[in-house]
């Protein structure tokens, strides 16, 4: 039974990311909602009047979880190649149990532009990353094929959030449990930032 006022808001915004993530918040509805997180349409009203206080407090939850510590890792000392497995490694580890997240995310910004706002700071952080020096000044010395950041970034993200959002439809295909998965995704981790690596060094 929830005791605490941080336990039921907790209870309702966990309900709250099921329901938004399967229906973004134009299909979503209080009572469906209340029904998920098990408790009366009252109930819910109390902690949030409305879908998009709600929808809001969620949002500003999980976007800005989503992207600072990447950016400090495409900020770092560190190597290439330690960059690559470092964000590739983080992404995976934050998001293997929660992906729901960048499905949310994604969502969000097909159902509702205004949101990209938000999202175009984040990517551009990406975009002037020391990360992007680096790989700026490879192309420059030879070592690394020219390449647009829009490609680049792209490519990365894209690489690392796929086997997340997809793992219904890769364990059904390839008949792996839930311990096959999980080393599917260890193995990710290796696999991507040679992927990437492999596609804009020089032979």
């Amino acid at each position: 039974m929830v005791k605490t006022k941080v336990d039921s808001e907790e209870l309702i915004l966990d309900a709250a990311r099921k329901v938004f993530t399967r229906k973004g918040m134009t299909g979503a509805r209080m009572q469906e909602i209340a029904d998920e997180a098990g408790i009366n349409k009252a109930l819910l009203h109390y902690y949030f009047r409305n879908k998009k206080q709600l929808f809001d407090a969620i949002f500003d939850d999980v976007f800005p979880r989503f992207i600072p510590a990447l950016i400090q890792i495409l900020n770092s000392d560190n190597s290439i190649e330690e960059k690559l497995s470092h964000f590739v490694s983080h992404y995976i580890d934050e998001f293997s149990h929660k992906a729901y997240i960048p499905v949310f995310i994604l969502n969000e910004i097909h159902q509702n532009p205004e949101r990209l706002a938000s999202m175009s700071m984040a990517i551009e952080g990406m975009k002037t990353s020391r990360f992007m020096v680096q790989i700026s000044e490879g192309i420059e010395t030879g070592l690394y094929h020219p390449i647009k950041p829009a490609h680049l970034l792209s490519n990365l993200i894209s690489l690392s959030v796929f086997p997340l959002i997809s793992q219904p439809l890769l364990t059904r295909v390839f008949q792996m449990d839930d311990k096959e998965y999980m080393q599917f995704l260890e193995e990710k981790k290796k696999l991507i930032p040679e992927l990437i690596l492999e596609s804009i060094k020089r032979n």
